[in-house]
């Protein structure tokens, strides 16, 4: 029976991607090869998370899953509005990644681990969208380093991943200091710390 069900699914396909090239080359229709690829890898992905909600033990259903639907959702845009699609096409699809392991570790509280590659596709995914706007230079740092300081303050884990601090912390100074737009800023703040210092050595220097 279940041989007999994929025969059948495999026909629809073939008459949907026949009928759809036949439209192309009709000029009735334009961009059925992209929109035939949206219905299989939209439905790839469903299916995938169809296993995951079957069973929560197969959480790694999740990561083929959202990925294909990002996919999916990026073509989509593309058929519609390409312009569109060549701005947010790399954000969605590395967002969709990041999401499933946003997923993962929101199902399961022990993976805290999900939470790093999360957070640095998120950072990558929202970089690789503001960097055509803005110089995005010192931001996937920051990010990077959110995700390491998010970790370190995660309820339920008996400071076991306080270690996260460090190179939480380090990241994000790093990046806050390459960020181009604080650069002007920083040429101000820098010399007035040393004006401040050197003041202050002066007064207790007096003072004594």
């Amino acid at each position: 029976m279940k041989r007999f069900d994929m025969r059948i699914i495999f026909g629809i396909v073939l008459v949907a991607a026949g009928a759809l090239f036949l439209l192309e080359n009709l000029g009735i229709l334009h961009g059925g090869i992209n929109l035939l690829w949206v219905l299989i890898l939209g439905g790839a992905g469903t299916t995938f998370l169809y296993v995951f909600a079957s069973n929560r033990n197969n959480w790694w259903a999740l990561i083929p899953g959202t990925t294909l639907l990002a996919i999916t959702l990026s073509i989509a845009i593309g058929i519609f509005a390409p312009a569109l699609a060549n701005a947010l096409g790399g954000g969605i699809i590395l967002g969709g990644i990041g999401l499933s392991f946003w997923l993962i570790f929101l199902t399961n509280r022990h993976f805290w681990w999900a939470v790093i590659p999360a957070g640095v596709l998120s950072s990558l995914a929202i970089v690789s969208v503001l960097d055509i706007y803005i110089n995005t230079g010192g931001l996937f740092l920051v990010g990077l380093g959110l995700t390491f300081i998010l970790l370190a303050i995660l309820p339920g884990y008996e400071n076991r991943l306080k270690w996260a601090y460090i190179p939480g912390g380090i990241l994000t100074l790093i990046g806050v200091l390459t960020l181009p737009w604080l650069s002007g800023f920083f040429n101000i703040i820098w010399p007035l710390a040393l004006i401040g210092a050197g003041g202050y050595v002066i007064y207790k220097n007096f003072k004594n």
